[in-house]
């Protein structure tokens, strides 16, 4: 059987941060030059990190599980981290109709989603590091 090496969450969970962060990035990057190209690049890198988040989601509960973690700062990682999941992944669909439907929109439509994912990454990520950094969660004695 295939085994986890343990922690799990700490290798997966930067690569969904680094690519919310870098679509946003590109996208203000593309409406300051106007290079469609960015804009492009902005929107598949967004896809991806919406679509691995639920990865990243479950090895972070499988981690809160295996340390037996009950702290108010973990449930603001918890509810920050789900947000970024779930508005991410609800925005897929959304962001695909608008680009059929009014394509006027869907750049605004985007830009909005991107900012309140990339907030909310943001909080669950200083939240984490705050898990780390001050109470030595996940830390091996």
């Amino acid at each position: 059987m295939l085994e986890w090496p343990s922690p799990v969450h700490p290798m997966v969970v930067h690569f969904p941060i680094a690519l919310f962060s870098t679509a946003l990035g590109l996208e203000i990057a593309s409406i300051v030059f106007k290079k469609d190209s960015l804009h492009t690049s902005a929107l598949h890198l967004y896809i991806l990190a919406a679509l691995t988040t639920p990865l990243v989601v479950r090895t972070g509960l499988w981690e809160e599980e295996r340390l037996s973690l009950n702290h108010p700062v973990l449930d603001w990682h918890r509810t920050f981290a789900l947000w970024t999941m779930w508005v991410s992944l609800m925005s897929l669909p959304v962001l695909w109709f608008m680009s059929r439907k009014c394509r006027r929109c869907f750049r605004i439509i985007f830009v909005v989603f991107l900012l309140g994912v990339v907030s909310f990454v943001s909080l669950a990520g200083y939240n984490g590091g705050r898990l780390v950094y001050e109470y030595g969660a996940g830390i091996e004695e």
